[in-house]
């Protein structure tokens, strides 16, 4: 259940790319399938930045608000016939705490994916260079 509400909540800011098939385009010296992926590649990783930020700022923020949430049920020291109130409160402060650590390693794994994608496009288009520079062949 609460895998179900991570990937509905988690954007998906990584995007797949077919490496296979690019390398297979670049063996070939395919301009036609080539370029257009390293043409887009700039405007894409601006997009990806900008979504792992935005995402790593509200995770920032609910970590502040639930820390100063925990911080104030400690100093208002809970009286005998709150507790049971605080007690929940902190539970609910647990959990909010566990999802807030699942977004964060999602997060981190999609950016983990996004600097592989990066390294290999980058090689790729490196290699596709040296490989095809003087084969100006139209596909």
């Amino acid at each position: 259940m609460l895998f179900l509400l991570l990937t509905a909540t988690t954007p998906q800011i990584v995007e797949t790319i077919d490496f296979p098939a690019l390398d297979a385009a670049i063996e070939r010296c395919e301009r036609a399938a080539v370029l257009p992926v390293f043409a887009a590649e700039a405007s894409r990783r601006s997009a990806a930045v900008t979504a792992f930020y935005q995402e790593q700022l509200h995770i920032a923020s609910e970590r502040i608000a639930a820390a100063n949430q925990r911080r104030t049920l400690r100093e208002a020291g809970a009286s005998a016939a709150g507790q049971g109130e605080s007690a929940a409160s902190d539970r609910e402060l647990s959990l909010r705490q566990l999802a807030l650590d699942d977004r964060q390693r999602a997060l981190d794994d999609q950016r983990r994916l996004e600097t592989m994608r990066q390294e290999g496009v980058d090689l790729k288009r490196t290699y596709f260079l040296s490989k095809c520079a003087g084969n100006k062949k139209a596909d």
